[in-house]
């Protein structure tokens, strides 16, 4: 997440990222039903859910604001100046 979602960001990143957390949270799955569960188990499990989370939020928004910086879109838009509202589908 600090390499490919930090303050500075790139499309391509947010991309790879997006595809290595969801082989992450294939693997985390796998773990989760033929594994006991630990606390462990289930704090990354969440881990892995809220950074889905964010790199999801990052691609869709496609602007840099406040602290974030997106190269491939540095100037700020009007488009985007309302809240991102996530919901599990």
């Amino acid at each position: 997440m600090g390499r490919s979602v930090g303050m500075v960001r790139t499309g391509k990143r947010l991309q790879r990222a997006a595809t290595r957390l969801r082989n992450l949270e294939r693997e985390i799955q796998e773990f989760y039903w033929n594994f006991k569960i630990t606390t462990d188990l289930l704090e990354l499990r969440n881990l892995a859910t809220v950074a889905a989370l964010i790199v999801d939020s990052a691609l869709l928004r496609k602007e840099s604001r406040g602290l974030h910086y997106t190269l491939d879109y540095p100037e700020q838009s009007t488009a985007f100046r309302r809240n991102t509202v996530v919901r599990r589908s």
